[in-house]
């Protein structure tokens, strides 16, 4: 049960974060989207149908996180809580992939949060 718990978080985590960096293109969100003729551009945009995927993947994901904690006798009564914090370890893959792939700056004090939101999934996880 532990080996798939922790496959479909990296699952999670990844298709969150392939999905913001996607969208994080600058060139894809800078035009005028309250344009029609540019709502439909981005929407066919191969960007933005691979973002979209990566988050339909990532709310299922979600689920199935979910389904899996409701069936671990010590974390049934808590499941959907633990997986939202669960789910919140993929800002630690989205900041670090902005940084890499979006040349965003990742400062310290990202870097610390990241490292409070691990520790506390870590402290929630552990018996």
């Amino acid at each position: 049960m532990a080996i798939l718990l922790i496959s479909l978080i990296v699952l999670h985590c990844l298709a969150t974060c392939f999905s913001i960096v996607l969208l994080g293109d600058k060139n894809l969100v800078s035009q005028n989207l309250f344009k029609p003729a540019n709502i439909i551009s981005l929407i066919f945009n191969w960007k933005f149908i691979l973002a979209m995927s990566m988050a339909i993947l990532a709310r299922i994901s979600f689920v199935l996180i979910n389904s899996t904690l409701l069936k671990t006798p010590s974390l049934a009564p808590a499941a959907t809580t633990i997986t939202v914090f669960i789910t919140m370890l993929s800002l630690i893959f989205v900041l670090t992939a902005n940084h890499f792939f979006l040349n965003e700056t990742l400062n310290l004090r990202q870097g610390i949060g990241a490292m409070v939101v691990l520790a506390g999934v870590f402290i929630m996880l552990s018996k």
